[in-house]
């Protein structure tokens, strides 16, 4: 509507003045130089009008010939860029694919078509890798850590490659370097912690936590976890160069960074008791039994124990208490009992931490009750038959590869994991008894020939037949015990 009503007012401006011109035509004489002209005042402004149109069309025809290179170039270089970006899209297209002969080609083109070499390098070093040349994928990495803008990646690619030949002091110095360049980087913070973890440097990866925390690496809880683990592990250090007095702090540090971590509560609780500080020791294991109450926990607190055995029940009911229907305080109960000569009690607790989930300790302790009380010894081997084929007892088990430790440990001595001991029971798969011959016309499907009779993982019993030697404890075998696996 604008421009229309623009129009209109130009054109209704020039039919005017084209007007007034027509009925005042006037006269224009002009000598100049010999020569005379006479016209009309109408013709000289139409003169005028074509000769600012003339000027203007030359300086437009002038521009556009002094600018062509830059719009040739301009026009080049789109087309140049162009094809880089589709000899890059290809070249990253053939690696994922594996073909390091075409990837390579497309290298190539990217050098010859992009005036950036980053790109060219981080294609040919990924190539390299690819292909098993790390030499020469180590080279192009080097060769970006000369630019500001690609050294970062440089870095994070000599890295990669650390790793991958298990060179973990180079690997550990490039990423400290990438680290300092990226301080946020969640991928650099979480190699540069287990490298840290690797080489036993627990300061420097507590104070790491700190930049985790900033980045959002990990979840309050995983933070408050791997810090109480690093403090534990300088109480570890400190216990094994006899400092005593420093990993006790310590590992009241870590019990009040995480109240339920039960590594340190035993390590704790194990020191007080072979420095004959006894209450404190029970002191500690009562704390963390309102919790986390495990077997180890357990036997500490009953080492700790002096007086007549009537005595050390009553101990042993006032740890019971914090925790009363958890199956540990039950099993430390009818431990003590039997220690008492207190066969009901002991035969007591014994049912109640059955009807949860049946272990070979239980039926162990079955049997020392029908010897010591009975004095049935057919019943007691019965008893420990069934021992051997029951669930095995919980310990200190690696979940990352499941090695079985004797004691806790911040890092697995087999495979070396960080924080990966807890106390846990092994993987069991049963595999399901012979039956006799299916019929021919109905043939088992061939899940129901290979499904084991029960697989137990993390402690608990999935069973798929039934078990005909326990009566009401095998029943209670099928029951899954929660609570009982204490975190570290």
């Amino acid at each position: 509507m604008i421009r229309l009503l623009t129009f209109i007012l130009i054109t209704a401006v020039l039919v005017g003045c084209t007007v007034w011109f027509a009925d005042n035509p006037g006269r224009m004489t002009v000598v100049w130089l010999g020569y005379r002209f006479d016209g009309s005042i109408g013709m000289v402004a139409l003169a005028l009008l074509a000769l600012t149109a003339i000027c203007v069309l030359i300086w437009r025809g002038w521009t556009i010939i002094a600018n062509s290179p830059g719009w040739v170039g301009r026009l080049l270089g789109s087309r140049r860029r162009k094809k880089g970006q589709q000899a890059l899209t290809m070249g990253l297209l053939e690696l994922a694919s594996g073909d390091v002969r075409q990837a390579l080609k497309h290298t190539r083109a990217v050098d010859r078509y992009l005036e950036d070499d980053t790109l060219t390098r981080l294609l040919t070093a990924q190539a390299a890798e690819l292909d098993g040349n790390n030499d020469a994928a180590k080279r192009q990495f080097e060769a970006m850590l000369e630019k500001p803008d690609s050294a970062f990646f440089g870095l994070r690619g000599l890295l990669q490659l650390s790793l991958k030949t298990n060179d973990r002091e180079d690997a550990l110095d490039y990423a400290e370097r990438a680290h300092r360049l990226r301080p946020r980087n969640p991928a650099v913070i979480v190699t540069l912690f287990d490298l840290l973890l690797t080489s036993k440097r627990w300061d420097r990866a507590l104070s790491l936590l700190v930049d985790a925390q900033k980045a959002e690496v990990f979840g309050e809880q995983e933070l408050t976890r791997r810090r109480a683990l690093l403090i534990t592990a300088k109480a570890e250090d400190a216990i094994a160069s006899g400092e005593n007095a420093e990993a006790i702090k310590l590992l009241r540090k870590a019990l009040n960074a995480a109240g339920d971590f039960t590594g340190a509560a035993v390590l704790l609780a194990g020191l007080y008791r072979d420095l004959k500080q006894e209450t404190k020791a029970r002191d500690v294991i009562l704390q963390s039994w309102r919790t986390t109450p495990s077997a180890a926990l357990g036997a500490i607190y009953l080492e700790t124990l002096t007086g007549d055995p009537l005595a050390q029940v009553k101990s042993v009911e006032k740890l019971a208490a914090t925790n009363p229907d958890h199956v540990e305080s039950q099993i430390i109960l009818a431990e003590a009992a039997l220690l008492a000569d207190l066969w009901g009690m002991a035969r007591n607790n014994l049912e109640k931490a059955m009807t949860r989930k049946t272990e070979a300790r239980h039926y162990r302790l079955l049997a020392d009750l029908e010897l010591r009380e009975k004095q049935d010894g057919a019943k007691a081997r019965d008893l420990l038959v069934k021992a051997s084929h029951a669930n095995p007892d919980p310990d200190w088990r690696c979940g990352a590869c499941g090695a079985e430790t004797d004691r806790w440990v911040v890092s697995c001595p087999s495979c070396h994991s960080f924080g990966s001991v807890e106390w846990r029971s092994p993987l069991r798969v049963h595999q399901a008894p012979k039956t006799t011959a299916p019929d021919a016309g109905n043939p088992p499907s061939k899940d129901a020939a290979q499904k084991p009779a029960a697989i137990e993982q993390n402690g608990t019993i999935i069973d798929h037949s039934n078990d005909d030697d326990g009566g009401s404890d095998s029943d209670n075998a099928n029951t899954p015990q929660k609570g009982t696996q204490p975190a570290v």
